[in-house]
């Protein structure tokens, strides 16, 4: 990983037809190529976005382009590489499903292992667990090379390339994460905790095909036609929420990364190589993360019965597949005769059954959507 006062970050030129240009840019922008010459007979780990049951086209995961052109890289330089994911729907049983529909297993080239099957309990520095469940062949790893999508979150407003590695946890440790942090900024504490078990080594986000609007599955697709890669992981988000529009010192888990010494998020202490696309401007979650006008008192106490967000179903989306009751890390969903129901006293707003539905059923929705573009947020 990069020295974390300081990085360089590439934002090239890319097409899912043919992504070998622009991982030789990667190569050469970044000074690579002793690195990747260094691979040779090397256990290297691929980590895709492999969130759920979603197409390529959905831009939920990551292009399978993608996970193909840069396996084949790897493989061309010696390395003995593995694909794979510890998707957020269903755990084990599921994770070959996700694979498959996502197109991650016929991009991986034979190299898809369900990483979820051979788990290791990790010591956590972290104030709200003291170990999870990771997968064994990610903290075994050589190197790592993460590849997020670029994308929008309704809990984290952003999401990339650090949270990306939230993919280590195996299991119902995701849930027990969720349950252990449930407020907003608690969640990023611990996704920044869990980031520093084990940060990739380089990471090439997807951002050919980017996400707007209720991600990170829910919302509408955004052509760039860009890659962005750097050996800072907390860097490439810096430059993510500059493409978006949005302060990466208001995400949660960058913050508090940058402050441990993780990655810089200063615009000064990143060497930009290439040029920031013109004349995009994001569609944001309307989250009660984005209300910064009101204090964080004002927001989490005297206001929270107003500024909380409440789920609804649409019915005519839902096909009861139940992915979203297996999936609530707290139990609060519960199947009923023909559709899934929340209890809101149980419910924690993760928003994982917003997150894992693969029709996009689920819906957040709050008091100050009615005056916010619309009605909801």
């Amino acid at each position: 990983m990069a020295p974390a006062d300081h990085a360089r970050v590439l934002v090239a030129a890319a097409s899912y037809d043919d992504l070998a240009p622009a991982l030789g840019r990667v190569i050469e922008a970044l000074s690579l190529e002793s690195w990747l010459s260094g691979l040779r007979g090397k256990k290297v780990f691929v980590k895709p976005n492999m969130l759920g049951l979603f197409p390529p086209e959905r831009a939920a995961t990551t292009h399978p382009s993608l996970v193909r052109a840069v396996v084949r890289l790897l493989r061309e330089a010696g390395a003995e590489v593995t694909v794979g994911d510890n998707c957020g729907v269903g755990g084990y049983g599921l994770n070959q499903r996700v694979a498959k529909k996502t197109g991650i297993m016929d991009g991986a080239d034979g190299a898809y292992v369900n990483v979820a099957q051979d788990t290791v309990m990790r010591p956590l520095k972290s104030r709200f667990v003291s170990e999870l469940p990771m997968a064994r062949a990610i903290l075994e790893a050589d190197a790592v090379v993460s590849l997020p999508k670029m994308k929008t979150h309704s809990l984290t407003v952003l999401t990339g390339a650090v949270k990306n590695m939230f993919g280590m946890v195996a299991g119902a440790g995701k849930g027990g994460a969720h349950r252990a942090a449930p407020g907003i900024r608690d969640f990023g504490e611990i996704l920044a905790d869990i980031f520093a078990a084990r940060p990739p080594d380089l990471t090439i986000m997807d951002a050919v095909v980017a996400m707007e609007g209720s991600g990170p599955s829910g919302g509408d697709p955004v052509l760039l036609g860009r890659i962005l890669a750097g050996t800072n992981a907390v860097a490439v988000d810096a430059v993510m929420g500059r493409i978006m529009g949005y302060p990466p010192q208001e995400v949660h888990h960058l913050r508090i990364a940058a402050r441990r010494g993780l990655g810089p998020l200063d615009q000064d202490a990143i060497e930009l190589i290439g040029s920031l696309p013109a004349g995009r401007r994001f569609k944001l979650p309307r989250t009660a993360q984005r209300l910064r006008f009101v204090g964080r008192f004002v927001n989490e106490r005297v206001f929270r019965l107003v500024t909380d967000t409440t789920l609804h179903l649409d019915q005519e989306k839902c096909k009861g597949c139940k992915i979203c009751v297996e999936g609530c890390p707290t139990g609060a969903m519960r199947m009923g005769e023909n559709f899934p129901a929340v209890d809101e006293d149980v419910c924690i707003k993760c928003f994982c059954c917003q997150e894992l539905c693969p029709e996009s059923a689920w819906e957040a929705r709050g008091f100050f959507g009615r005056f916010i573009r619309g009605g909801r947020f």
